[in-house]
């Protein structure tokens, strides 16, 4: 999300109308935010946040410099929004974006890995989950990321999408410009890849201890 400072100095505030904002198109949103209407793009960042930082993750493997890159995202997708000329594509336009920069980072050199924890870790532990089930947890998403990092980028980027956005190939194919079918010839040889990599590590793929089901389409 963008600080503060920063949404104070491109003139967006939050949006305080979120009931009516939710039933707008995202065209529509998109519409209003290029006549600089903030709080339209401020519901825009809403809907595609958590996304955003699930795909610059993807790429960048370390939850601060993720949520850098979002943050410098969204800015620069104010700044630029009147040059989008499809409406319809805000989201491809903007994970161009957040693709782009998380490639930048990326190159501007090395950064340890750092997981996302809360954000983009397995799904929540439960709230009777006794210390030695939560290890396992922890332990089990360490190695799930360890094992994104043998994907290339692009492949990554549609596992995360799917598994911890639980988008489909259609939505997925439009955010990384690929055809459904292209995202499915790649996320069935990332299952292949990350059970191979699991099973030596160890580690089940059968949902035990809360480990999502890789093998499920």
């Amino acid at each position: 999300m963008l600080s503060g400072q920063e949404l104070a100095r491109s003139g967006i505030t939050a949006a305080h109308d979120c009931g009516s904002k939710a039933l707008e198109t995202s065209e529509r949103l998109v519409e209003r935010a290029q006549a600089k209407d903030a709080n339209a793009f401020a519901a825009l960042i809403a809907q595609y946040e958590r996304t955003a930082l699930a795909l610059a993750y993807s790429v960048t493997g370390n939850a601060t410099v993720a949520a850098d890159v979002v943050q410098d995202s969204f800015l620069r997708a104010w700044q630029r929004i009147g040059d989008l000329e499809d409406r319809s594509r805000f989201g491809g336009w903007l994970c161009r974006i957040v693709r782009n920069l998380a490639m930048d980072a990326i190159r501007r050199g090395p950064r340890p890995a750092e997981p996302l924890e809360d954000n983009l870790a397995l799904p929540a532990t439960p709230k009777d989950s006794d210390p030695e089930s939560e290890l396992d947890r922890r332990e089990t998403s360490q190695r799930v990321g360890q094992a994104l990092d043998g994907l290339d980028e692009l492949t990554r980027s549609a596992v995360v999408l799917r598994y911890y956005e639980d988008l489909s190939s259609k939505q997925i194919g439009e955010l990384l410009e690929l055809s459904p079918a292209a995202v499915d010839m790649r996320l069935s040889r990332a299952r292949s890849q990350l059970r191979e990599i699991l099973t030596e590590a160890g580690d089940s793929l059968t949902g035990t201890g809360g480990t999502r089901e890789y093998g499920a389409a």
